[in-house]
């Protein structure tokens, strides 16, 4: 599966991707999901910190001061087999609100290939709350993505849970410091 958006072509919502990627207690190899299943919108909100004056000759100035993205998934409902919702469920559980800080989140655009593998940001210290537990018929667990801004660009090979990121050669890790 390979995407390069034509002149004029429209990028389709799955060809944008977030990646989960977190680290259970006692183990060594961090467990991945690919976040949207069942969920027909979602996308990243930056929350612009922005601050406008007016200047004495009546002309406005724009600073953006920071930006704190968000993402939220809803109704993310709690199938079998959904590791990240047993992991949250488990936090929610135990009130272990602290344990839900510690999440790398990839965010891959797949609309934009480069050398053959697709560009994507790794966002390292994000956090991931779930934000009820219910529903009528079937059991959801609303979650929003609270990206950290700390940011390292790259690449993935494929558009699977199991990618290899590669960090760009050219960019250091970016903070909204």
């Amino acid at each position: 599966m390979g995407f390069e958006l034509t002149t004029g072509q429209r990028a389709d919502r799955k060809l944008l991707i977030t990646v989960a990627e977190w680290t259970e207690t006692g183990s060594v190899s961090p467990k991945r999901q690919i976040l949207g299943q069942r969920i027909e919108s979602s996308q990243i909100d930056y929350n612009h910190d922005i601050s406008t004056i007016t200047d004495i000759l009546g002309e406005n100035y724009t600073d953006v001061n920071k930006s704190q993205p968000q993402q939220s998934f809803e109704p993310f409902t709690i199938t079998g087999g959904n590791d990240l919702a047993e992991f949250l469920n488990e936090k929610r559980r135990r009130n272990a609100l602290s344990e839900l800080g510690d999440f790398t989140v990839y965010v891959i655009t797949a609309f934009k290939k480069q050398d053959g593998e697709y560009q994507a940001e790794k966002h390292t210290g994000c956090t991931i709350v779930y934000n009820s537990i219910g529903g009528d018929t079937k059991t959801d667990m609303p979650i929003t993505v609270y990206f950290s801004n700390k940011i390292t660009t790259g690449t993935v090979d494929k558009l699977t849970s199991d990618f290899q990121f590669t960090p760009d050669s050219t960019t250091t890790t970016t903070s909204g410091l």
